[in-house]
């Protein structure tokens, strides 16, 4: 279990350094993005070989 003090201190960074944060939030959303981006484009592949191994 994490110490309540650590927590709290890393609050306070977040809190008291904005352009860490946006930073921080701006990689993440970026992530996410890509990973999504990487999924959609494989079902889409994997669906159009079961497409043509159909035909």
């Amino acid at each position: 279990m994490t110490d309540p003090l650590v927590v709290d201190g890393i609050v306070d960074f977040l809190v008291g350094d904005p352009i860490f944060t946006g930073l921080l939030i701006v990689m993440l959303l970026f992530v996410f993005f890509a990973y999504l981006l990487v999924r959609r484009t494989l079902l889409g592949l994997s669906e159009g070989y079961d497409e043509v191994r159909r035909r």
